[in-house]
C-alpha cells in the first residue's frame, strides 16, 4: 500500500462518512473534506501509529491538502529509512 492509500485510509478512519471520491491529492482538508483542527490532530496520530513516525505540530500547521499530508509523511519516512 502506498503512502496516498495509507493517508486516505486514515482520513476515512478519523472522518467517518466522508465521500472517498473526494479524497484526492488536491483536496483541501478543511473546505473539501470538512476536517477541523481536532480531526487533523487525530489524523496525524492515526498516521503516526500506523507508520511508526512523528509528525511535528509546527509542520502539521502548514498542511492544507491531502497531497501536503502525503508529502509530509513521505519526507518523514525517507528520513527514518536513512
Amino acid at each position: 500500500m502506498d503512502v496516498f492509500d495509507k493517508v486516505k485510509k486514515a482520513i476515512c478512519k478519523v472522518q467517518p462518512g466522508v465521500d472517498e471520491q473526494k479524497i484526492v491529492s488536491g483536496a483541501l482538508l478543511k473546505e473539501d473534506l470538512e476536517i477541523d483542527s481536532l480531526t487533523q490532530v487525530e489524523l496525524a496520530l492515526a498516521l503516526e501509529d500506523d507508520l511508526g513516525l512523528t509528525l511535528p505540530d509546527d509542520e502539521l500547521d502548514k498542511v492544507t491538502t491531502v497531497g501536503d499530508v502525503v508529502t509530509l509523511v513521505e519526507s518523514k519516512l525517507s528520513k527514518s529509512a536513512s
